[in-house]
């Protein structure tokens, strides 16, 4: 049972008190999250993460570790839905860019849950509502060039911080960081981050870069990409 309220979480759908204090009494509170690239296969892996705090990256790879979509985790997000049931096997690989601290409600005692509560089935269906239009928009980037998928990444990150209104979007991420959750040699990480500063785009710095144009970005990504 976690110390965390109902009135503190953010709840992608109408359900009611019982059912929410019942959902929070599954919960397991993580702090942080480690670094670790894993085969994801079994039942008492998979379950619902809902960040309460921090960023982080999930990154999914093919099991012969071709890219396949990457993922922000960042606060009053909710992921978890689309894997609990449909891959058999994933590959993993995660990343903390910001304190995370995360609750993790394990498949096993939501699908006992579900036997008396049908609303459970309406928490799923909303988070995968929410977040299937960003597995299929990740997976459809895998299919472009590094420079595109680097681009959407960096975007989405923004995103996540709520800061697209802002002229200079800081992202506290490594290049060696970025190479690990694209899937890309660092040199050419390193190669598509100068083109894009010489270009306006980001600003880079020791441990982090600088969005200083995200409408540009977002231009030149859309002339490049059908999404």
């Amino acid at each position: 049972m976690t110390s965390i309220l109902t009135n503190q979480i953010i709840w992608p759908c109408e359900l009611s008190e019982r059912t929410k204090a019942d959902i929070l009494d599954v919960a397991i509170e993580i702090d942080g999250i480690d670094k670790y690239s894993t085969l994801i296969d079994g039942d008492h892996q998979r379950g619902l993460l809902y960040c309460v705090q921090g960023l982080g990256t999930f990154a999914t790879t093919s099991l012969d570790n071709r890219p396949l979509a990457s993922f922000i985790f960042g606060k009053q997000m909710w992921v978890g839905a689309v894997a609990i049931e449909i891959y058999p096997k994933i590959n993993l690989y995660t990343c903390e860019l910001e304190p995370l601290k995360s609750l993790f409600f394990p498949k096993k005692d939501l699908n006992t849950l579900a036997e008396t509560n049908g609303e459970v089935y309406k928490l799923f269906y909303s988070i995968m509502r929410t977040n299937s239009p960003k597995l299929v928009q990740g997976m459809h980037l895998s299919f472009y060039g590094i420079e595109e998928r680097i681009n959407f990444f960096l975007l989405e990150l923004a995103r996540s911080k709520k800061l697209t209104d802002s002229p200079r979007i800081e992202i506290k991420i490594t290049q060696q960081q970025l190479s690990e959750i694209a899937n890309v040699s660092r040199p050419r990480v390193n190669e598509i981050l100068n083109k894009f500063a010489q270009q306006g785009f980001i600003e880079l710095v020791r441990g982090k870069m600088i969005i200083t144009d995200y409408a540009g970005m977002c231009k030149a990504l859309e002339d490049k990409v059908v999404m």
